[in-house]
């Protein structure tokens, strides 16, 4: 699922209620690797992601352990379903009012409306068809 939504002058945004559903009444947001965006983590997806690196080298994943958890804050939606998004993450993630929320599989995205407009654009149709087929 795609939503739209905004960033109000104190950073919070609005958590769409199927999100909250599905991800509880608290979960992780952190940066995210490779893209200009924010990731939001449900607590089961965040735990395996946990595991997978307490079992690399410590040389291994201390540079990814400090972007992805040194980055990371718990977010906790208020009664009406707003979460503050850290100043820091914001500006990460080039987030200032128009934003968009792309749900997946125990996380969602958070984008700016323009960025994700513009990797939209970029996404390319035949890369996108050979993953796929690993399917």
């Amino acid at each position: 699922m795609t939503y739209k939504s905004t960033l109000d002058d104190k950073g919070r945004m609005n958590i769409p209620a199927k999100l909250r559903e599905e991800f509880g009444e608290s979960f992780r947001v952190a940066k995210t690797i490779g893209q200009p965006c924010l990731t939001l983590y449900t607590d089961n997806k965040w735990n395996t992601i946990i595991e997978k690196i307490d079992k690399l080298s410590f040389i291994k994943a201390a540079k990814f352990e400090r972007f992805l958890v040194g980055s990371s804050d718990v977010i906790e939606p208020d009664k009406q379903g707003r979460a503050l998004i850290p100043a820091s993450l914001r500006e990460y993630a080039g987030l200032k009012t128009e934003i968009v929320i792309v749900g997946m599989t125990g996380q969602a995205e958070i984008w700016s409306k323009k960025d994700y407009d513009d990797h939209e654009k970029k996404d390319n149709m035949s890369e996108l068809e050979a993953i796929s087929e690993e399917f």
